[in-house]
Order: C-alpha cells, then sequence, then structure tokens
C-alpha cells in the first residue's frame, strides 16, 4: 500500500480543477453552505470577497465540524475528535447542544481555540459536478464574505477572464483540503481493515436532572483493539504514518469533560 499522503496527493491532482465553463451543476450535500454557486468569469466579472478577519457566524449552530487527518493532533487539544456516520467521517465536537458552537462568540472564535479548515475555507468549496467527475471551484453567495468589486477590502475574484490571487489562492486551499480528504478515508479503511473502531455513546446530565440525556452516537479508537494489534500490524501502521492522528483521536476523548466549562 502506497504511503497515506503519497495516494492522497495524486488523488487531489487528478481531481482538482480551475473554474472553466459556466454554470455547471453541483452535486451532493454541503454543510454550512446555504448557496454556493460555480466560479466563473462570465457570472462572477464583478463578484469580490472581503479581506481580513473572519466572521464565523455562519458556524455559530453548528455543534459537530468535519476534520481531516492532518487536524487531528491540533484540533484534538481542543475538541473531542469523533467518527460519524456511515463513511466514518471524523468531526471535531464543538458543543454539547444541538444548535450551538460553544467556541463562537459573536462571530469570532474563541481566542486560542483551533479553527477547523472545513471553516477556514469558507465561503469557498470543491464540489462535484453532476456531468463528469471533476471538481469545481464555488462561493457560497450567502455569507457575508462575498460583496463587489470596489467594495472596502474587497478582493475581486477575476480580472477580465484570468483568476485573480484571491481566487488562485482559494484553488490552492481547497486542493490542499482535497488532499487531506483522501488521507482521511485512507486512515478511516485502516481503522476498519483492523477493526478499531468501536460505537460510544455521549450522554450529559443537566444541573437538577436526575437522569443523563444521550447526546450522540458515535465511533471511536479503540485503545485496547489498538494495544490487541499483531506487531506486523502495528508496525504497518507505524510505516503508513497513521499513528499520530490514532494517538490524538484517542487523547481527544479527554475533551469531553471539557466542553460544559467552555459555554
Amino acid at each position: 500500500m502506497d504511503n497515506l499522503q503519497e495516494k492522497s496527493r495524486k488523488a487531489a491532482n487528478k481531481t482538482a480543477q480551475a473554474p472553466e465553463a459556466a454554470g455547471p451543476d453541483v452535486a451532493g450535500s454541503l454543510p454550512l453552505y446555504a448557496s454556493p454557486r460555480a466560479v466563473h468569469s462570465r457570472t462572477h466579472a464583478d463578484v469580490a470577497v472581503l479581506t481580513g478577519a473572519g466572521d464565523y457566524a455562519f458556524a455559530a449552530s453548528a455543534p459537530m465540524v468535519q476534520l481531516t487527518v492532518d487536524e487531528f493532533e491540533r484540533a484534538g487539544l481542543d475538541y473531542p475528535i469523533v467518527f460519524f456516520g456511515e463513511d466514518a467521517q471524523p468531526y471535531a465536537v464543538t458543543s454539547l447542544e444541538a444548535d450551538r458552537n460553544q467556541f463562537i462568540v459573536d462571530g469570532q472564535f474563541r481566542a486560542g481555540s483551533y479553527i477547523p479548515a472545513y471553516l477556514r475555507r469558507y465561503p469557498f468549496v470543491f464540489a462535484r459536478d453532476e456531468n463528469s467527475d471533476r471538481l469545481i471551484l464555488c462561493l457560497d453567495h450567502a455569507s457575508s464574505r462575498v460583496g463587489k468589486r470596489g467594495d472596502d477590502g474587497a478582493a475581486p475574484l477575476f480580472e477580465g477572464d484570468e483568476p485573480t490571487a484571491a481566487t488562485r489562492q482559494a484553488l490552492d486551499f481547497c486542493e490542499t483540503y482535497v488532499a487531506a480528504d483522501g488521507r482521511t478515508r485512507n486512515l478511516v479503511a485502516l481503522l476498519r481493515e483492523y477493526d478499531l473502531l468501536a460505537g460510544q455513546q455521549s450522554h450529559y446530565t443537566a444541573p437538577g436532572a436526575e437522569q443523563p440525556t444521550l447526546l450522540l452516537e458515535f465511533q471511536t479508537i479503540s485503545a485496547q483493539k489498538l494495544a490487541e494489534l499483531s506487531d506486523e500490524a502495528f508496525l504497518r501502521l507505524r510505516t503508513l504514518g497513521a499513528l499520530p492522528a490514532i494517538y490524538a483521536q484517542i487523547a481527544s476523548q479527554a475533551n469531553w469533560e471539557r466542553l460544559p466549562l467552555t459555554a
């Protein structure tokens, strides 16, 4: 098996595309993106993005945010990291409440808290073209960061038919994210191959309540199963570079106790 980083870099190079034809149809669900539209020079000639400090109010009601494997070590210092859903997508848990991100106050992240790449790439995102296999750069027009050419602090997306530095930077960031997403899928495949994922539940007992409330059913990496691996299997995980992310995810479970304290 190829190294995790090498495999995902190849996948990113095959799928990442600059904006070309106008009006492709976007496929798939894009959580937190309310009005994503394909970026191209004909329809975005006068569209700009506002630079400066980011407003994260769009994620203020997100109790979980997607993560890639590249983020486990840093994100694991602040959030519990869980695997959720049929595809075991990793998430950072940001709240014990269903419609709240406890780390965002007045549109800004708490000082020193890690901001997941899923949020940092906003309002840009790669989406799949329904009519082909390529990924296209999209912009969420519902974002407060989207403005018009000439607005204060606004960076246009195009000069004529050519993408500006702001657009090229967005492309680069999204390409990097696609590569990291590939590494994440490879890690999940390894965890499943060695049966390292275990089902867990998160409960919360409110002050004065007699019974705890079930908050979330998820999967986590079992430290016991990891310890029971054969030497050969453990060496393979080390060779593939999977161990730092595995240990970071296990250690992140201590952050469940911190969540009520961040409110």
